[in-house]
């Protein structure tokens, strides 16, 4: 008889006779080695790695797959049926059940690399190295219905891939196209910023045009606008005058009526007295002409009258200068122009020499003036003048 206390994470089923009569984790019994067996199922989880480095692409690159599993016994009866997890007092249970768990390894090992080799046969190597994620999604639903896991009673917690290389010379072959790849984005990158340059100094410019056009067409506007409200204002203007000048016109009009009015009133109120004058004036005119006949026929008497005393006047008038005449025909007349000349100034009688001088200029040979004579005659004459 031995006892035997097991850990939590180890599920114990106790066989006797092929049958199970006692199990569950971490159990604690006394057992006859000669007629009971035992196996003891890990419970926990355990990771698997993987590498397969044989993997062939769509286009006949190989690549490696790495990755790890993550799995752990859920049926433990079907795993003890189909790994060998016997206890044996007498010998290492652990190194035995990691051989066990070596096995299981291997078998689900060779089940995602069934689906591997299934999957990136789909891809090119280029797709296949960027289809990790997407990889491990596709092997993790796979395992959670694939028949065979389950009939090992395993179920798979996780499937991580750590990597998808391709050979060294893919590799230098990949890296050497993405190099260019990316050297030819560079020149694009420089080439659109180039352009995007370009792009935005022709915008700014059409932007500066544009704003010079909408500020022309706003000056336009602005000028249309002024010009409109100029002639508005003076169309209001002349409105106003016209307005102004019909209105003096009308008050000029209803003036000049009024004017009009007053003076064909004015005027037959005149004529009304002029005719009334009319007929005094002849009344008084035949009354002149009564009185003026009187008149003339007194004039008459009266001229009669008149004309017989001028007669006589002027018969002593005429007798008066015949006498007078007869007197001066009696005169010396050189005694009469010295009396006149005594009179006279010097200057008159200057003048007088100088015309009896031109009056006998036949009878003068040689005729001589000197500056102090004509000075003092010029003397003479402003005397006289002043």
């Amino acid at each position: 008889m031995r006892f035997k206390k097991f850990n939590p994470t180890e599920y114990v089923m106790v066989v006797k006779k092929g049958q199970v009569i006692r199990e569950g984790l971490g159990l604690s019994l006394w057992f006859n080695e000669l007629n009971t067996n035992i196996v003891v199922v890990p419970s926990t989880a355990f990771d698997g790695a993987f590498a397969f480095d044989d993997i062939v692409t769509s286009d006949y690159q190989s690549v490696c797959v790495q990755g790890v599993t993550t799995f752990m016994i859920t049926d433990y009866a079907k795993a003890a049926k189909m790994l060998d997890f016997a206890y044996n007092p007498s010998k290492k249970t652990e190194e035995k059940s990691a051989a066990a768990l070596k096995v299981l390894e291997n078998r689900i090992n060779n089940i995602i690399k069934a689906i591997v080799i299934r999957e990136v046969s789909k891809k090119d190597v280029r797709e296949a190295i960027r289809s990790a994620t997407e990889m491990a999604h596709t092997i993790q639903s796979a395992l959670s219905c694939d028949e065979a896991l389950e009939k090992l009673g395993v179920s798979i917690a996780a499937i991580n891939i750590l990597g998808i290389n391709p050979r060294p010379e893919t590799r230098k072959a990949l890296e050497a196209a993405a190099r260019e790849e990316i050297l030819k984005e560079q020149d694009d990158a420089i080439y659109k910023r180039r352009n995007a340059a370009i792009e935005q100094e022709r915008i700014i410019k059409e932007n500066e045009i544009n704003t010079e056009i909408a500020v022309a067409e706003k000056e336009k506007e602005k000028e249309e606008k002024e010009q409109a409200m100029r002639q508005y204002i003076q169309k209001c203007e002349l409105d106003m005058e016209m307005q102004k000048e019909e209105h003096q016109q009308a008050m000029e009009m209803k003036s000049m009526q009024a004017q009009m009015s007053l003076e064909t009133e004015r005027q037959e109120k005149q004529y009304a007295l002029k005719e009334r004058a009319v007929q005094k004036r002849i009344e008084i005119d035949n009354q002149d002409m009564l009185g003026k006949i009187e008149l003339e026929k007194k004039n008459k008497e009266f001229t009669e009258l008149e004309a017989a005393n001028a007669k006589i006047r002027a018969d002593q008038k005429a007798y008066a200068v015949a006498e007078l005449v007869k007197a001066y025909n009696n005169l010396n007349e050189k005694l009469v122009e010295a009396s006149a000349m005594a009179q006279m100034s010097p200057s008159a009688l200057m003048a007088k020499a100088f015309m009896n001088i031109g009056d006998n200029a036949n009878k003068i040979g040689t005729l001589n003036f000197t500056p102090d004579m004509l000075d003092s005659i010029a003397k003479g004459f402003k005397a006289d003048e002043d």
